[in-house]
């Protein structure tokens, strides 16, 4: 979780940064406070920079534009990242649904903001996992699985052999495809018939052309482009 806050109350401002700290530890959240600003300005630019995924903001702002604007930049801008109002205004609830706002806090800053994060942080979690879920379908079955357990896949004949640590799944896409909806940024075509788990590689032997994986298996090595992309991304433990 990372934290963005805006509000023109230097208190205010310290005591986010006194109090959330705490109660990440508390509640066993890893998190961070990205900045914590009255300079609205400066907080649209974290946003902007995609390193905030929350976003804590006043609406009462003593300058020329309010939070509520500030929340609309936001959306117009398609930032992915959820909005809290915690101000001390309550006549102005009803327009944080139009900004598709998580929450609407009344200060002071207290007990209720903590039970929010906490809440927003499990939502996270959750959503995060569920990217992590590819849909695999057999002959006879659908099955969700993790695409972080999967270490290789091998082609045989019109199959796609798929192992993780518990099972194997046997389907009828091509390598290449399996590669497109899992990602490039983890799986690999290091031979022909073979894709690996980046993550999985414990060594890429080049005297004997075979990569060797965490959970011991061992695989051929061809002559390809994605050879260097293991080279570079994976300890490389020669032989």
């Amino acid at each position: 979780m990372s934290i963005a806050i805006l509000d023109d109350n230097i208190k205010a401002l310290e005591l986010y940064e006194e109090l959330i700290p705490k109660w990440f530890a508390r509640n066993g959240i890893k998190g961070r406070i990205v900045t914590a600003t009255s300079d609205y300005r400066e907080f649209l630019e974290a946003v902007r920079e995609r390193s905030v995924n929350v976003c804590i903001i006043d609406i009462n702002l003593q300058s020329e534009v309010s939070g509520l604007y500030v929340a609309q930049k936001i959306r117009q801008e398609k930032l992915d990242t959820e909005i809290i109002f915690c101000t001390g205004m309550l006549e102005y609830m009803h327009k944080a649904f139009d900004v598709n706002a998580y929450h609407y806090i009344i200060k002071p800053i207290g007990r209720n903001l903590e039970k929010c994060l906490v809440k927003l942080y499990k939502e996270l979690e959750y959503r995060q996992n569920r990217k992590n879920i590819i849909e695999l379908k057999t002959k006879s079955s659908i099955y969700y699985v993790s695409r972080n357990s999967i270490s290789h896949i091998i082609r045989r004949g019109s199959k796609s052999v798929i192992y993780t640590a518990d099972n194997v799944y046997e389907v009828y896409d091509s390598l290449d495809s399996l590669i497109e909806k899992l990602g490039r940024d983890k799986f690999i075509k290091c031979y022909r018939s073979l894709v690996v788990n980046r993550d999985y590689i414990r060594q890429v032997d080049k005297m004997n052309r075979k990569v060797v994986l965490s959970n011991g298996y061992e695989g051929k090595l061809g002559r390809l482009k994605s050879f260097r992309q293991i080279l570079k991304g994976a300890a490389d433990n020669e032989v």
